[in-house]
């Protein structure tokens, strides 16, 4: 969720992307104790066990809330071995790999200190006052939040889109993936981590403020390159505000029929109407997203 490309140069970049700059592969370290294969860097063993757990987590709740559960293998690298192991760039940035690994860093995306650098220069005194007191400062920049722990918190984002892509359900519109992403994010850090659901909560609700630089709906739909980083986090935290909002006042109800509906729909080009058709089925504020971009966007012409 919310970090995908960044204007911090890649690690493959930083190393020349030249093969003879690069090692041959060294093996990966299994870990036991899961339902499905965990691998990772060595001396890595910590960092693995904790997104493995995350990723167990979700796992359990997609079966126990809508019956359904992706296949499962995750990767956990450090910055040596993602150069040869990872399908991505950009260090940190969890993804899908071509033989289907759920992939991620045993640090955070470098992006995430874009991120908060970019709320520290943008929030008032007193939002940013707010943010820091929940997240902590940033141990590089001494000013904005420390993002690394929420950055963890997001394994449940990730599993979602496996989920998605192992049902092969075809999304009408962007916004409404990231919706079911974000709701299945919510949903299971309220059921097992209030602290990392109280991280995504605060930054999402501090952002609120930037809603006047969030981008039109047709440039969420249309995706972001490395300069759009910012643009990216402010639409997926404005969405990430609405499913909150639905989660506290219906709990899970909305998400199993959001889910339901996207398996039973056989019209995937009504993006917009779609997600009004939803409207008087789940909470309003999960059908309203698409006018958060209108508001932002007139909030800037303004």
């Amino acid at each position: 969720m919310f970090v995908e490309t960044t204007t911090t140069p890649s690690l493959r970049v930083s190393a020349g992307a030249r093969a003879d700059g690069i090692r041959p592969r060294r093996a990966l370290v299994s870990i036991e104790g899961f339902p499905f294969d965990v691998a990772t860097s060595a001396g890595e063993d910590r960092a693995a066990k904790r997104i493995a757990q995350r990723a167990l987590a979700t796992h359990s709740f997609l079966d126990r809330v809508i019956g359904v559960t992706p296949r499962l293998s995750l990767r956990v690298l450090d910055r040596e071995d993602w150069l040869r192991h990872a399908d991505d760039d950009w260090y940190g940035t969890p993804h899908v790999s071509r033989d289907g690994d759920l992939v991620f860093g045993s640090e955070p995306a470098d992006a995430w200190g874009d991120v908060s650098d970019y709320l520290a220069r943008r929030l008032s005194a007193r939002e940013l006052a707010r943010l820091v007191a929940v997240h902590g400062v940033d141990a590089k920049n001494r000013r904005g939040p420390s993002l690394d722990a929420l950055a963890e918190a997001l394994v449940a984002h990730e599993v979602a889109r496996a989920l998605v892509a192992r049902q092969r359900i075809v999304f009408p519109s962007r916004w409404l993936e990231e919706a079911f992403a974000s709701y299945v994010l919510v949903a299971v850090l309220g059921a097992t981590d209030p602290s990392g659901l109280r991280l995504v909560g605060s930054l999402a609700e501090a952002a609120r403020t930037l809603d006047d630089e969030l981008p039109t709906l047709p440039e969420f739909e249309r995706g972001f390159g490395p300069a759009d980083a910012i643009s990216k986090v402010l639409a997926e935290l404005a969405i990430a505000r609405s499913v909150y909002n639905a989660y506290a006042r219906w709990d899970t109800a909305p998400l199993v029929d959001l889910f339901n509906g996207l398996r039973a729909s056989t019209d995937p080009d009504a993006d917009w109407e779609f997600g009004r058709m939803l409207g008087p089925r789940i909470h309003p504020s999960i059908a309203a997203i698409p006018d958060a971009f209108a508001v932002g966007r007139i909030g800037l012409a303004a």
